[in-house]
């Protein structure tokens, strides 16, 4: 069976859950290994002291999944009506991700306690085992070697929209998996918009080249920034950008909270007069998904744990001007942080 869906077996045997029904997609890789988009037909997991059983329509065919009864219905069939029948009596846990026309549906049929155990699965999410960490340590080398590629591409007059496509295209070819998220590759003053979106924008001659990006290694994220100089004029902003994230990373340990270690960062790059221009939060969970629980932001009173992987990336914007931003994964082993990216942030500068 499953190393996580035992986890969870576990769960229902030292808890107030009677029942965990999961639906999300990654929720579901993470409990099963298999990769189905159902669309508008419904799809569970569901988990109880009876048994593990998937609930799925008979156009998605799935190998059989040790420890998992899988039931099959049709267009015609009542699911709703048919999962029903498996649930034992007492509280009804819900992955929080459900449609809520399947989710009344199935007070209707079943009434009883229901409440979001999202955070149930995510807390076991968190947490990533040595197989993971390999996983998330790979990914970050990938990207890393991606990342040195793409420099020979940097010429004056290309577009953006040109090396977010090389890009896509590397990673195609490095990793044989889509991209984690879509590249974000801005030049000049699109550099002061954290979520700028590639486009046709020529690079020119002293501006400032941004590159967020991710790739995937056995289905686990990667992400990294870097920010590239032409020449002298960004360089103090450039060093506080850095200086917060290598401060940030060095200060991480199990005993702070999340909340700590954004302030860390926030407080340093204040401290210039630049504190409204990092606008977003110092970081993020990154796993399955390139966005997991939980945010390191001020309003993160999570303790750090072994484990634990996340985003560390600081930046300052000014909108229409420039913007930097420096983006390290981070994983927590001993104690401390491993930096899971090996590409350069002290060698900044570009010769076009």
């Amino acid at each position: 069976m499953n190393k996580h869906l035992t986890r969870m077996q576990d769960i229902i045997k030292n808890s107030n859950y009677n029942n965990l029904i999961f639906t999300d997609f990654y929720n579901l890789y993470y409990l099963t290994e298999i990769k189905i988009d159902s669309g508008e037909r419904m799809i569970a997991l569901l988990i109880n002291e009876r048994g593990n059983y998937l609930f799925i329509n008979h156009l998605f065919y799935v190998d059989n999944i040790d420890g998992v009864e899988i039931i099959y219905y049709d267009d015609i069939d009542d699911p709703i009506k048919t999962l029903s029948s498996y649930l034992v009596d007492g509280e009804i846990g819900i992955d929080g991700k459900w449609q809520s026309s399947f989710l009344f549906r199935l007070m209707d049929c079943h009434p009883s306690k229901y409440s979001n155990c999202s955070s149930v699965i995510s807390e076991c999410r968190l947490i990533k085992d040595e197989e993971e960490q390999q996983y998330m340590i790979q990914a970050s080398k990938d990207n890393d070697e991606v990342m040195k590629e793409i420099l020979n591409y940097l010429k004056l007059g290309v577009s953006e929209k040109e090396i977010h496509d090389i890009l896509i295209s590397l990673f195609e070819k490095k990793t044989r998996q889509p991209v984690s998220f879509d590249p974000i590759v801005a030049f000049g003053k699109n550099c002061g918009d954290p979520h700028h979106v590639s486009n046709q924008t020529i690079l020119t001659k002293g501006d400032n080249i941004l590159i967020d990006m991710g790739s995937h290694y056995k289905s686990y994220c990667s992400d990294m920034t870097r920010t590239f100089l032409q020449d002298e004029r960004n360089k103090e902003i450039y060093d506080i950008v850095k200086n917060a994230n290598l401060l940030a990373i060095q200060a991480i340990n199990t005993s702070m909270t999340l909340a700590q270690i954004d302030k860390v960062a926030r407080d340093y790059i204040s401290s210039f007069g630049y504190g409204e221009n990092f606008t977003h939060r110092l970081g993020h969970g990154i796993g399955l998904e390139v966005h997991e629980p939980y945010d390191v932001s001020k309003n993160s009173n999570i303790k750090i744990r072994n484990g634990m992987c996340f985003s560390i990336e600081p930046g300052i914007y000014i909108k229409d001007v420039t913007g930097v931003r420096i983006e390290d994964l981070v994983l927590i082993k001993d104690d401390k942080a491993l930096v899971l990216n090996s590409f350069t942030k002290e060698d900044c500068f570009i010769s076009l």
